[in-house]
């Protein structure tokens, strides 16, 4: 049996520290010999490696031309916190979801969505007038998030409108009008169908939201669940990388009344 023994060196940032790990391991059985781990500080008084940014820079500019490569051109600012209740951001970002699980979902299925919920604390970033790179999708949606298709009860969709009236926040939404008044929900439309309690109701989400995040614990327990395996950022990119110019507005769907 070969004695030989291989290092291998394994760079990990945690918290700001550079972490050094030595692994030592025999050829044959592969058996883990020695860990030796080393604490390094990040800061300005780190002086570089050469030997690591040899080995990192080609990968870094294959990844820069990725992430820099512009999508589409976007005319306006846009912000999640545009209004009390919607915003152009969350519209858009809803409806180019619906319209991509939609697809997938009818083609696998033959039934069709209803509507779509995602949450407003999921948009982390303001899209700035100008081109849209894959980047800025990037920082938009920085999760690895798949999109996800629930069959709810009339009694679990009654909670989710439950969930809208009392958190009041611009959650992107697709296919959906409500309005409010009086801090009550006064109107609820699905696809210009008034909800139907006693019905069920396909609705696409994002599987951290069906496993209970920001406390939707509604999509928790499904009579179905279909999963698309298409995260949420690609679906944008997919989207933005189809068209010229970008266009988006407030349409009302979910609005105060008197």
């Amino acid at each position: 049996m070969s004695t030989k023994l291989y290092k291998i060196s394994i760079l990990i940032i945690v918290f700001g520290v550079l972490n050094t790990f030595f692994i030592s391991c025999k050829k044959n059985n592969i058996a883990i010999k020695k860990i030796k781990g080393e604490q390094i500080e990040v800061n300005k008084h780190l002086s570089s490696d050469s030997s690591y940014i040899n080995i990192i820079e080609p990968y870094k500019k294959k990844l820069q031309h990725k992430i820099n490569k512009v999508l589409c051109y976007n005319p306006a600012a846009l912000s999640r916190e545009e209004s009390d209740l919607e915003s152009s951001l969350g519209n858009i970002y809803a409806d180019i979801c619906f319209e991509k699980a939609n697809s997938l979902f009818n083609n696998k299925t033959g039934k069709s969505i209803d509507f779509a919920l995602f949450n407003f604390g999921g948009i982390r970033k303001v899209i700035p007038k100008g081109n849209i790179t894959v980047k800025d999708i990037f920082e938009l949606m920085p999760f690895e998030n798949k999109l996800v298709i629930v069959k709810l009860t009339g009694t679990q969709t009654k909670k989710l409108f439950t969930y809208l009236e009392k958190r009041k926040e611009a959650h992107p939404i697709s296919q959906l009008k409500l309005e409010m008044k009086n801090d009550k929900l006064s109107k609820i439309l699905i696809q210009n169908k008034t909800f139907d309690p006693s019905k069920e109701y396909y609705v696409l989400t994002h599987d951290y939201l069906q496993h209970g995040g920001d406390n939707m614990i509604f999509f928790k327990d499904p009579i179905n669940l279909f999963n698309t395996e298409y995260k949420v950022r690609d679906a944008i990119i997919d989207y933005l990388s189809s068209i010229d110019t970008l266009q988006t507005k407030l349409d009302n769907r979910f609005i105060k009344v008197d």
